[in-house]
């Protein structure tokens, strides 16, 4: 039970007494209604009716024993990742279900299950599993359900923790004992409470606001959901002291994208910080004498990794000795990196290694970038400014190289300075700089409040683009289900001259960068080519590594994308034995044939140009020229595509022509 003990074992608690069918049908409510006001409402509603049950519950207790929490945590589940990690995705939970209800592998039921993202053209459900899963359970299942939403959350819990203990006996026991006594709307909505995601058109940010003024702001110092349902049970009363508190995990303060014409104004013109973006994993150290806790910006918790104290792990027992002899405890902010000591220099993120996991006889070694300070001797600091907070961390350590340094920076007022950064920047292979306001304080998981990003990916003209071709595609989900989503990109092997192409070779998948309306045309004009893609019988022209696509088209039926990305980088999941690294489509290249997309021998060159990164040109004071309006523009018309969107009804125009093309070619997709 995710709740705490009750101070009588007899005492009742609201989650054991509120079914689970509750929860749901207000769930459904939301999801169905068209406008934000009446989603709130239906949520408020439910909220309430659980706090005055909540206060007849506890009305002669003096402390408050039980809260929201078992509901919030069915119903903002990603938030509660590490309680709640059940190793469950949809594919497993088809196969379990065929399994569990003894459905025939080779039956009607059982293929919708599996080719759930498959459409069929009966109905506008493909992608949605939990919908597809609910007609599938609706014959099969009770008409009134049993669990409360305590008892929901025990079999959960039971389920987390028989995935993490690789027990799928017990773990398939915990499913069945929901599946048994829940109806098929509950087994709706515990199937996306399973997989996070229950669509209910609310953002967290809504539900917080919705259950207390002060949720979101202290869920954003201390990531940990109980504690905000806790500690802010009355909405009467307001947190008054909310700031980040040792060994507790915290949601980092973000960096917005820069505009680099506007980045004086951006900082108010005034003396600004440019320092290095480093490629690694951002993360926080917590200390308390010889008791280290250290902490990445989801909040998950990698002190077995790094060394809780100097006796173990791949970082605290090299750095214990470098505090000051005055530091008794502190927080800090900054970028685990691995360290090549060999060559002196940091390793980035896309040379196939995980600085989480690095084993203690790696040729890299663990190194901590500080680049903040969160407090000092039981001194808070959040509240300071950004300069006086560099101040004090120059007094808390002395820096060790290769395992703990200080983020270097440099002073500057000018938009030179910062092209001058970034410039060199790109030619030192580096992710980007980072632009920060000095009077900045610190807001936790707040984005751009005087912190800005520059990567060269982010600027028109920086980056070489590949012109790849698509011969592969998956189905979608959610808001893309019945349409291909994501596309495998391949290059083409080097044809002898004047001779077009046979042979192409997987590079990278993508599925972003474009408009939705981008994303249809270009459905309504391949729908037609798709072709099953069999991993036995694979077409002998498109060569794939360990990544296969679920459908395929043949290159003369294809087109060309330019895709943008940030570099390229070594991986075995692609037939070139390589990939890209934050790929994304800029465009449909309708002004190139298929056979003129990029070759082996191009991608050689662009690899040994500059070590894999994509940029390679630099920025020219006197050459950028973005000019504001026509970002406006820009904006104004994907807006404008967007309002569009259902009046021209694209995707009902594109899902009629799978439908078709369902009916007459589409053979089942193995799994």
């Amino acid at each position: 039970m995710a709740s705490a003990p009750a101070s009588k074992p007899s005492e009742k608690t609201v989650a054991s007494c509120v079914p689970f069918a509750h929860l749901c049908f207000t769930l459904e409510r939301i999801q169905k209604c068209k406008s934000r006001p009446e989603k709130t409402k239906y949520l408020k509603e439910f909220l309430d009716s659980w706090r005055k049950f909540h206060d007849a519950l506890h009305q002669k207790e003096k402390d408050v024993t039980d809260s929201f929490y078992p509901a919030m945590r069915l119903i903002l589940p990603q938030l509660e990742r590490e309680r709640m990690a059940y190793g469950i995705k949809e594919t497993m939970l088809a196969k379990l279900y065929i399994e569990l209800l003894n459905l025939p592998k080779d039956g009607k039921d059982a293929g919708k299950l599996l080719n759930y993202r498959t459409p069929t053209g009966s109905r506008g459900d493909a992608g949605d599993f939990a919908m597809i899963a609910y007609f599938v359970l609706k014959p099969r299942s009770p008409k009134q359900g049993r669990l409360m939403i305590e008892q929901v959350n025990e079999h959960l819990d039971a389920i987390a923790n028989n995935n993490a203990a690789k027990n799928k006996g017990l773990l398939k026991k915990s499913l069945l004992q929901l599946i048994t006594q829940s109806t098929a709307l509950e087994q709706k909505w515990l199937i996306r409470m399973i997989i996070k995601d229950l669509k209910l058109g609310v953002s967290q940010q809504t539900v917080f606001s919705i259950f207390h003024p002060d949720a979101a702001e202290l869920y954003n110092v201390t990531t940990d959901l109980e504690k905000v349902c806790r500690q802010l049970h009355d909405p009467s009363v307001s947190l008054s002291d909310v700031s980040i508190t040792l060994f507790s995990a915290f949601k980092p303060m973000l960096a917005a994208i820069a505009d680099v014409q506007q980045v004086e104004k951006q900082m108010n013109d005034r003396t600004f910080y440019i320092e290095t973006k480093l490629d690694g994993e951002r993360m926080q150290m917590h200390k308390d004498g010889d008791i280290y806790k250290y902490f990445s910006r989801n909040g998950f918790d990698y002190t077995q990794q790094f060394g809780a104290s100097p006796l173990d792990g791949s970082l605290t027992p090299f750095i214990h000795t470098v505090f000051k002899s005055d530091i008794q405890n502190c927080i800090l902010d900054g970028e685990m990196m691995a360290y090549n000591p060999e060559a002196q220099t940091f390793m980035q993120k896309g040379n196939r290694f995980d600085i989480k996991r690095m084993v203690e006889d790696s040729d890299l070694q663990t190194c901590f970038c500080v680049f903040d300070v969160l407090m000092v001797n039981d001194q808070k600091l959040g509240h300071e400014v950004l300069s006086k907070r560099y101040e004090i961390l120059s007094r808390v350590f002395t820096p060790l190289t290769g395992r703990m340094h200080v983020v270097h920076k440099k002073s500057a007022r000018t938009r030179k300075e910062v092209i001058d950064a970034l410039n060199e920047a790109i030619d030192n292979r580096e992710e980007g700089i980072m632009v920060k306001d000095p009077m900045s304080t610190y807001k936790p998981d707040k984005r751009g409040e005087g912190w800005l990003k520059i990567k060269p990916e982010y600027v028109n003209g920086l980056m070489d683009e590949l012109d790849l071709l698509i011969v592969g595609g998956y189905w979608g989900k959610g808001s893309r289900g019945g349409m291909m989503s994501h596309f495998l990109c391949a290059i083409a092997e080097t044809p002898p001259p004047n001779e077009k192409p046979t042979v192409f070779h997987s590079i990278c998948r993508v599925g972003s960068g474009y408009t939705m309306k981008e994303l249809y045309d270009l459905g309504l004009k391949l729908a037609k080519h798709w072709k099953p893609y069999h991993r036995k019988d694979p077409p002998c022209n498109i060569l794939c590594g360990t990544e296969k696509p679920e459908m395929y088209i043949e290159p003369c039926n294809s087109v060309i994308v330019q895709v943008k990305a940030a570099e390229i980088v070594n991986s075995d999941m692609y037939k070139t034995d390589c990939t890209l690294r934050f790929p994304r489509i800029e465009k449909i290249r309708e002004d190139k044939e298929w056979y003129e997309c990029m070759t082996s021998d191009m991608l050689e060159d662009l690899r040994s140009k500059a070590e894999g990164k994509l940029a390679s040109k630099h920025l020219h004071i006197d050459e950028y020229d973005e000019p504001q309006e026509k970002k406006r523009k820009t904006v104004l018309k994907v807006k404008k595509e967007r309002e569009n969107t259902q009046s021209l009804n694209w995707k009902a125009e594109l899902q009629n022509v799978v439908a078709a093309w369902c009916r007459t070619r589409g053979p089942k997709r193995t799994v």
